[in-house]
């Protein structure tokens, strides 16, 4: 599918004719063989495939096709979701036009058109549309970082709370909230270091291409945000490390818990289980079995026996 973006009293709107005269930006989402084919002759380099887009090295990702910047970056979508993904996103940057080539819905290319107008930033170019894309891309990676934030923080609480205010915490729930943040973090810090990398190969770009020097400076800005954001997903992520190792220690200790309660149990029913099986067997002599008093001797010493062990074992802190 393509839609294509024109500029309309400062703004970016929707156009029927995607390739026409005049469109600013074109943006591709899931492109067909002819589609692609159709876009490479207009303009005038081979825009890579889905497989191409795919290649992790950095000279598959970042490069000049017979002047024109080609650059792809992995960008996250569905991050409020529970199976969040992340694909590879093309960027062509054209003398009279911005290509961008993808195969999911990150959610800037849907946010930023409408604000395209009201941006701080100039949209009647296809260097000021990048910049504005750009802009809104890392205010979205920035949004996640919060949010992740936010989840890691109520996970911290759940997990380190006192056990006597509420139900004990679900472990296996704990676990699997760890993981599913821990994973949206790799693919977040992943996606920071592709548009790191984006940008910082972009500035020269510009100076060929005579950019203004606002242009230039927001760029610059750009970069430090998105190695700020870098940052701080760093360090959730590394909390996430202490969470996991947090979360299985308690684990340990409720296992542990259990087994000294099993092993309490055994040590204080061995004493009466002696007793009973001494007098439990069938020899033909044995004096105790005529006396009177025989069986409530018996009953209390098992009593006994059972208890001085427990009293002992508290007495000792270990109950």
């Amino acid at each position: 599918m393509i839609n294509g973006y024109r500029r309309k009293d400062g703004a970016l709107v929707g156009t029927p004719d995607a390739t026409g005269e005049g469109v600013i930006w074109i943006d591709v989402l899931r492109p067909t063989e002819q589609e692609r084919a159709t876009l490479s002759e207009l303009v005038g380099v081979a825009l890579p495939s889905r497989a191409d887009q795919e290649e992790i090295e950095q000279s598959s990702r970042l490069y000049i096709d017979d002047g024109v910047p080609v650059m792809t970056a992995l960008l996250p979508a569905r991050s409020d979701q529970q199976e969040p993904v992340s694909g590879p996103v093309t960027f062509v940057l054209a003398k009279d036009r911005l290509i961008t080539i993808r195969h999911h819905d990150p959610r800037p290319f849907t946010t930023y058109p409408p604000r395209a107008g009201r941006s701080s930033g100039d949209c009647s170019t296809p260097e000021g549309v990048l910049m504005g894309l750009i802009e809104e891309i890392i205010d979205r990676l920035a949004d996640i970082t919060e949010q992740a934030g936010q989840e890691i923080d109520q996970i911290s609480r759940r997990t380190f709370r006192n056990e006597d205010d509420d139900k004990r915490s679900d472990h296996r729930e704990l676990l699997r909230q760890i993981g599913l943040n821990d994973g949206l973090l790799m693919q977040l810090r992943e996606s920071l270091l592709t548009m790191e990398r984006l940008t910082g190969y972009l500035y020269p770009v510009l100076e060929s291409r005579k950019a203004d020097k606002a242009l230039r400076d927001r760029l610059k800005t750009q970069n430090r945000d998105i190695r700020t954001i870098s940052e701080q997903a760093g360090f959730l992520q590394q909390k996430t490390g202490l969470l996991l190792e947090a979360t299985l220690g308690l684990i340990n200790i409720e296992q542990n818990a259990i087994i000294k309660i099993f092993s309490v149990a055994a040590v204080a029913f061995l004493p009466p289980t002696l007793i009973a099986s001494i007098y439990g067997m069938n020899f033909d002599y044995m004096p105790e079995l005529n006396w009177r008093l025989g069986y409530p001797l018996a009953v209390v010493l098992m009593i006994v026996s059972a208890g001085l062990p427990m009293w002992y074992f508290r007495r000792r802190g270990w109950l």
